[in-house]
């Protein structure tokens, strides 16, 4: 029989609105939901754009291959009576069905992004760097290490030490590049708290205003030199790496960013890009989102490193944290921080 799921989940929805609007409370699924969302028709929401791209090239639906909230509803994602391969046990699941070049990975709402060069980034999975393909061949090769590196931008901030705490208990480390105006007096403690705790600290910058550190060379050596010594006198240690604000490859940095590169790999630092970005500060996030920004590109590298944010304005990335990193370990990941890895960038 043919599931009109879209009707079903429409149906579900309404029954929770009066569910809600009525006091009327109903018993918990058993299968928890994955993401802690507000209301039922936000999880609906996310199933309907996740079985959308599942569907996308009309491919019946690995059911193995779904999170546990889809399960909840299997009308969503029964396969549909007549449809060529049924049941033979060849059904494909369709992880990624939009073209991964096509989105340019933008750090700041208004800043022009920076979408990466395939021909600049050795780590990513293709044949010519021998990395993961459709075929075989990682059989043949034996079993290649999979690390993550999760980095956030613009701390410290409140959210900062919840991330810390997350971090902490799932027992992995993570890189923080930090803005000197955000270092006050109150966030002192967040920002020892990062290196006690066996992170990575890099420089970011001090202001955060694209027209001032990028009007001259000078201007953006100034900033980092504020910067570096506002992070020592706090911690005692000294950044070895940084990460230009809005990307190596922004239109603001476009006249002098060369003779930075050179001016501060001779001091001795040197920079990190991204290959996956949540996306988490462009336009108005969702969870569905930041989620799918993150999972269409992070399985596409052995060493992902996933640009987020921990601002002030970042609750959605910092509450679904747990559950990115539990489906990234779940597929054979572990992490790190970006001073144990090879140059990211674009």
């Amino acid at each position: 029989m043919k599931h009109n799921w879209k009707k079903s989940a429409f149906c579900i929805a309404s029954l929770a609105l009066l569910a809600t609007v009525s006091g009327f409370k109903t018993q918990e699924p058993s299968v928890p939901v994955v993401f802690d969302t507000s209301s039922e028709y936000m999880v609906l929401s996310i199933l309907e754009n996740e079985m959308e791209i599942l569907r996308r090239e009309e491919k019946n639906v690995d059911v193995s291959e779904l999170p546990e909230y889809v399960l909840l509803y299997p009308e969503l994602y029964a396969p549909e009576t007549g449809t060529e391969g049924e049941g033979t046990g060849n059904e494909e699941n369709v992880k990624d069905s939009k073209d991964p070049e096509s989105a340019e990975n933008q750090e700041n709402t208004g800043n022009q992004g920076s979408s990466r060069n395939p021909g600049d980034s050795k780590d990513q999975k293709d044949t010519s760097a021998g990395a993961k393909t459709d075929d075989t061949s990682d059989e043949s090769k034996g079993s290649v290490k999979k690390t993550a590196y999760l980095t956030f931008d613009d701390g410290p901030s409140g959210q900062t030490a919840i991330v810390l705490d997350i971090l902490k208990e799932e027992g992995i480390h993570a890189t923080f590049f930090l803005i000197g105006e955000q270092i006050t007096k109150e966030r002192e403690e967040i920002v020892k708290r990062i290196v006690e705790e066996g992170h990575t600290i890099g420089l970011h910058t001090y202001c955060h205003d694209y027209n001032v550190i990028y009007r001259s060379v000078d201007d953006f050596l100034a900033d980092y030199e504020k910067l570096y010594k506002r992070i020592y006198e706090v911690t005692g240690m000294k950044p070895t790496i940084f990460r230009f604000p809005g990307g190596s490859t922004n239109r603001y940095a476009k006249a002098v960013v060369g003779t930075i590169k050179t001016e501060m790999k001779r001091r001795g630092f040197q920079f990190y890009d991204w290959n996956v970005s949540a996306e988490d500060m462009v336009g108005t996030p969702t969870r569905y989102s930041i989620r799918s920004n993150i999972f269409k590109d992070v399985f596409r590298y052995d060493e992902p490193v996933i640009l987020m944010h921990d601002s002030a304005a970042n609750q959605l990335t910092v509450s679904m944290l747990k559950d990115i990193i539990g489906e990234i370990r779940k597929s054979g990941y572990d992490f790190d921080t970006l001073d144990h890895r090879e140059c990211c960038q674009f």
